[in-house]
């Protein structure tokens, strides 16, 4: 195999697909990156087996053939470099040569028998969403999502595809999130599949500012088509849990504030809580919030009032803050709303004006007993 291509393209291919590499695995050849040179095209394939992704660039190829190269070595190599041409080559044995205009490099690769095979996604159910919707839908759901491999539905989001509505879900037992896409067409299929929040994060990297995004669905795994790049994930085929459930219909109270004003609040006062559980106890009362901390260990404790619109009997509620503050940022108007029933159910924080054209969202979090 022998080729020719500009460093900044070869950077950049690699540079897409070398986060799939995992840090740690007991599978050697997956700290590899598959190179193929097929009709002056350079393709770079990188999987963790749950997650494959392929980029490619133009190349001027004297000789086709594929090997495979420890990823983060040629990355470190191709980075140190200047924008010149770079000149690749490897022999039968697989020794490979990089030149360049300031010297020469030389490593070892493998043949490409070892290295998973790209997933076959050959099928017509296929759903299309406007680029900036799917990375905000993204961005406002994969925070929520739990790290308890022991409860494997939870580590992904649930993607709810319905005839005029796209729903992201998002839950780790705590905290949830349910975003909904109503410009929204699903071409006659209706389906439920959890994607892996690792690939969620690779699409909203990649996902240019402007245009849509083909999503191609398969039964086992799901595809986006980007530009210069392929994500291909496999889908989680686990039950996912009634979130509809949890999401009281009806509250008896509500508040709004200022969304800058209540984040910093909690923050000041959360310096003061337990670090074990964070915990932040809320006293409404009329048009005030009392926001407050102790920590009995340290002999700690602080308190502030933040000013509200609130008119209903007072209520002592308790958070805990690194989860308030999550969702909170997560919300981008200036005013949100509180919706609570009594101190022991979940609260649904949204924005206040929430009747957004195309993205309606609700994040919802449980009450911690007060101490």
């Amino acid at each position: 195999m022998k080729f020719s291509v500009s460093r900044d393209n070869f950077f950049k291919a690699l540079q897409k697909v070398i986060n799939v590499i995992p840090s740690k695995s007991t599978v050697d050849i997956l700290y590899n990156v598959l190179i193929t040179i097929k009709n002056n095209k350079l393709s770079i394939i990188a999987t963790d087996l749950e997650i494959t992704q392929i980029s490619w660039t133009e190349c001027e190829a004297m000789e086709e053939g594929d090997i495979t190269v420890p990823g983060k070595l040629l990355l470190d190599i191709i980075r140190e470099l200047p924008n010149v041409n770079i000149s690749f080559s490897a022999d039968s044995n697989h020794k490979i040569l990089i030149k360049s205009d300031h010297g020469e490099y030389k490593l070892s690769g493998e043949d490409k028998t070892e290295f998973p095979s790209v997933p076959l996604v050959d099928s017509d159910q296929q759903v299309e969403i406007e680029n900036g919707l799917l990375k905000t839908m993204i961005e406002k759901t994969i925070f929520a999502c739990s790290t308890d491999h022991f409860r494997p539905a939870l580590t992904g989001v649930l993607c709810q595809i319905m005839e005029n509505e796209y729903r992201m879900v998002s839950t780790d037992g705590h905290r949830l999130v349910k975003v909904i896409n109503k410009n929204f067409s699903g071409n006659g299929i209706s389906r439920d599949l959890i994607i892996p929040t690792k690939a969620l994060n690779f699409v909203a990297r990649n996902l240019p500012d402007s245009g849509n995004q083909k999503i191609i669905l398969s039964e086992n795994h799901i595809l986006f088509e980007l530009p210069d790049t392929k994500i291909f994930s496999r889908i989680i085929n686990e039950p996912y849990p009634d979130y509809d459930r949890v999401i009281p219909a009806e509250f008896s109270k509500e508040l709004v504030i200022d969304r800058a004003e209540f984040i910093s609040s909690v923050k000041r006062v959360s310096l003061f809580s337990n670090p074990i559980t964070s915990q932040v106890k809320i006293v409404l009362s009329q048009n005030s919030m009392n926001i407050s901390a102790q920590d009995i260990d340290f002999g700690g404790e602080a308190n502030e009032n933040v000013p509200c619109k609130y008119e209903f009997e007072n209520i002592d509620i308790a958070y805990n803050a690194n989860y308030l503050i999550d969702i909170l940022r997560h919300i981008d108007e200036e005013k949100v709303k509180l919706t609570v029933n009594d101190a022991d159910g979940p609260a649904l924080i949204f924005p206040e004006n929430n009747e957004n054209a195309d993205l309606n969202m609700v994040m919802l979090i449980m009450p911690v007993r007060i101490n």
